[in-house]
């Protein structure tokens, strides 16, 4: 902190020359000298953090600072301040948070200009003090992109002089949400890097489809080639968001390309190669910023902000912003409203930019109405989220509409907030809210329940947990064992889906019930069997089946529960798996739980559906599409080779004769399974098949609890299986979360 005031007759002659003051009228320079103050530091001793909020600049007197910013773990130096030099600088309208932070490499005196007294400054000296200002606004600019160009793959490991060098060459310019950038078809002749926003790489098919390549962040380059030589650009690249640019002209690149050759051939080699090697396919990015659209009056729209804040802060640095905020940090009532062709409307984009850079992930809220702050939101969001009340009207009003107006033409990704009573057991009517509208995901959640917030916070961070569960008869009665392991170590699940009867507890696990129901009424349902009907369609009826698994879900849809849901099918009528993951959660589980031979066929819509065993046992592959860029667990329980050591034939064998052996007690015993169990596991040979699928990196921790042993009809020992699957799971998980721990 400041520790004394600097005489203005000793420091005068000290600053005049700084590259903050350089030229500034001489009678100026006793005021500013009266407004510093003097700090001395250690060797080692931290000056400011990156996260503080900023409330002033330096200038070093003697010593040496170093500035530097962390992501990913990693430490990247931005500029050293010796004697004479400026660090620190701050926006000029708006208090700001650091994204920074400064290190005193040795002892060193250095003068402190806060916030307030520069402000004053600028008052007082209306003339001169706004070229001070200018220079400040423009090192923080600087500072910006240097960040960027250090965070991209094409300037990683260059040195400093390179990136000082760079920069100096490098023209900024600001392109609106919503613009494109470059249109197909348009001769590349300058290499971009984004300082701020975000950009899409579109690719129009000759059907006239809009498909997304490719999402371009801070610090990422485009038009690598162009620079390079003349090429013609065969995709449009999109402004997503307000963003903010740094171009490097052709002739600006050879000027660079003389002074560093080898190292600037090196990055620009290394970095075309690697985009031709890509695929085609979209990157995974989690979003950074959100839009929080409150759409129910009975909502307090700062509780719900706040209960989404605390959760997303044990995801990353996370803060909140309204035109409350916004104002307040600039000093003035209605500059959140600021027009997007006002002078100042730079001066509020270098502010959010900052602001965005200072945290992982910032939440707008905005107005409750369509307010120049709502629509800059919604340009600044990556992903908006809506909030309702459950017991409201489903219906869309007149703000939804408006604001559904307003993002049409943006890619942007929509999550649907339905909020509940705290005491609600399961909801229900969601189907009303979703056939409205088109939105990419919904949530339940329950006032003050904080594991419902948390699971929100994890989908919207990318870090969601995606269990499956596969078949297997009476040995999936492991996967409840599995499930109480995941409780009791705290591992949540927000995304569960299965087949046969990985499907059946996967659904159970879906209403939230405990390990202990699960068991009880699994276990009812196994053993109630079924009944032998004329064996034209299948073995069974059905009829049992379909009673007991009414009096488990009843009409409950599949939209209607806590946890995302699905299973999988095998559609014979057209040899495709089926995916079931709205509708009713009854339907569901019996399509997936029609073993071919066993039980008759599921129709939908005239086509037959059986036991997705015959093509996807482990559905793990699926459960990737929906939980891109999150955790996928999956637990197999059956294994490749099974009902082994049979007794040889000549190739017939007579029922009669194997009833006979049974019934006699001193007959050397025909080993060959009956009929069910033969057709059980063949209705499993396609997906056991696929488990290559699995150890190919579609999941994250593979479990195989050891169940081999008991049949698949051994359901009378289904409490005996869950506890070897719990045992199991408990050891497989905590040596998983101390590697994870380790990795961190």
């Amino acid at each position: 902190m400041p520790r004394n005031i600097i005489n203005p007759s000793e420091w005068i002659n000290s600053i005049k020359d700084n590259v903050l003051f350089a030229g500034i009228d001489a009678n100026i320079l006793p005021n500013i000298a009266t407004k510093l103050q003097e700090i001395t530091v250690k060797q080692g001793d931290l000056i400011y953090q990156h996260g503080d909020e900023t409330k002033g600049l330096y200038l070093v007197a003697s010593g040496n600072v170093q500035v530097f910013t962390q992501s990913n773990g990693k430490k990247y130096i931005l500029s050293h301040a010796s004697s004479n030099h400026l660090f620190g600088e701050f926006l000029l309208l708006g208090n700001s948070i650091r994204t920074t932070s400064a290190v005193a490499l040795q002892d060193s005196q250095i003068f402190y200009l806060s916030i307030i007294d520069f402000n004053h400054l600028l008052e007082a000296f209306p003339q001169q003090f706004p070229i001070i200002a200018n220079r400040v606004t423009n090192r923080l600019c600087w500072n910006q992109i240097t960040v960027a160009l250090l965070l991209s793959p094409l300037f990683w490991g260059l040195s400093e002089d390179i990136v000082r060098a760079l920069t100096k060459e490098l023209k900024i310019e600001s392109i609106p949400a919503n613009t494109l950038l470059y249109q197909k078809g348009v001769t590349s002749t300058e290499l971009c890097i984004v300082i701020g926003g975000r950009f899409q790489v579109i690719k129009t098919t000759a059907e006239g489809q809009n498909i997304i390549l490719d999402v371009v962040g801070r610090g990422e380059t485009i038009g690598e080639v162009g620079v390079l030589c003349d090429t013609t650009r065969t995709v449009d690249i999109l402004a997503t968001r307000d963003s903010t640019i740094a171009k490097l002209s052709r002739a600006s690149f050879e000027q660079i390309l003389q002074l560093f050759p080898l190292p600037i051939n090196q990055a620009f080699s290394k970095s075309i190669a690697a985009r031709l090697s890509r695929d085609e396919k979209i990157k995974t990015r989690v979003a950074e910023t959100f839009a929080m659209v409150v759409l129910s009056p009975s909502i307090e729209t700062r509780d719900i902000a706040k209960y989404l804040l605390d959760t997303l802060k044990s995801h990353g640095s996370t803060s909140i912003v309204d035109s409350a905020i916004v104002d307040q940090a600039f000093s003035r009532k209605g500059t959140a409203q600021t027009d997007f062709k006002h002078a100042e409307n730079d001066a509020l984009i270098h502010w959010l930019s900052e602001w965005e850079i200072a945290h992982q992930t910032v939440i707008y809220i905005v107005d409750a109405e369509l307010s120049n702050w709502t629509r800059r939101c919604l340009r600044q969001a990556d992903h908006v989220i809506y909030v309702v009340d459950a017991a409201a009207d489903p219906a869309i009003g007149r703000f939804e509409n408006q604001i559904i107006n307003e993002i049409k033409s943006a890619s942007k990704k929509q999550t649907l907030v339905i909020m509940h009573d705290k005491q609600k057991t399961v909801p229900f009517g969601t189907s009303r809210w979703l056939s409205l509208r088109n939105v990419d995901m919904h949530h339940h959640v329950r006032y003050g329940n904080p594991a419902d917030f948390g699971r929100v916070a994890r989908f919207l961070t990318g870090k969601a947990v995606g269990l499956v569960l596969g078949g297997g008869g009476a040995r999936g009665f492991a996967h409840i064992g599995v499930l109480r392991a995941l409780q009791q170590l705290d591992i949540p699940i927000d995304l569960i889906g299965g087949n046969s009867m990985g499907a059946l507890i996967a659904a159970q696990s879906a209403m939230q019930w405990g390990y202990e129901e699960m068991i009880e009424r699994t276990m009812q349902l196994c053993l109630a069997g079924d009944e032998f009907t004329l064996p034209i369609v299948s073995l069974f009826s059905g009829k049992k089946m379909v009673r007991g698994l009414y009096g488990m879900f009843g009409d409950i849809h599949i939209d209607d529960l806590w946890h995302y849901y699905y299973s999988i099918s095998c559609n014979i009528s057209r040899a495709t798996l089926m995916t079931h993951d709205s509708g009713s959660l009854l339907s569901a589980v019996l399509n997936s739980n029609s073993p071919p031979g066993l039980f008759p066929p599921q129709v939908s819509q005239g086509d037959l559906l059986v036991d997705g065993a015959l093509l996807n046992n482990v559905p793990v592959d699926i459960m990737r599409k929906y939980n891109a860029g999150g955790t996928v667990i999956a637990v197999d329980v059956n294994a490749r080779e099974d009902l082994l050591n049979n007794t040889e034939n000549s190739g017939g064998i007579s029922g009669w004769k194997i009833l006979v052996n049974q019934l006699t007690p001193m007959a050397s015993k025909i080993q060959i399974p009956n009929i069910v169990e033969i057709l059980t596991r063949a209705s499993m040979i396609g997906g056991l098949s696929q488990r290559k699928k699995m150890m190919d990196g579609y999941a994250d921790l593979y479990l195989q609890p050891p169940v081999n042993s008991f049949s698949l009809r051994e359901y009378k020992k289904g409490e005996q299986i869950a506890e070897i699957g719990y045992q199991y799971a408990l050891e497989e998980f905590q040596t998983w979360l101390k590697m994870q721990s380790e990795a961190s």
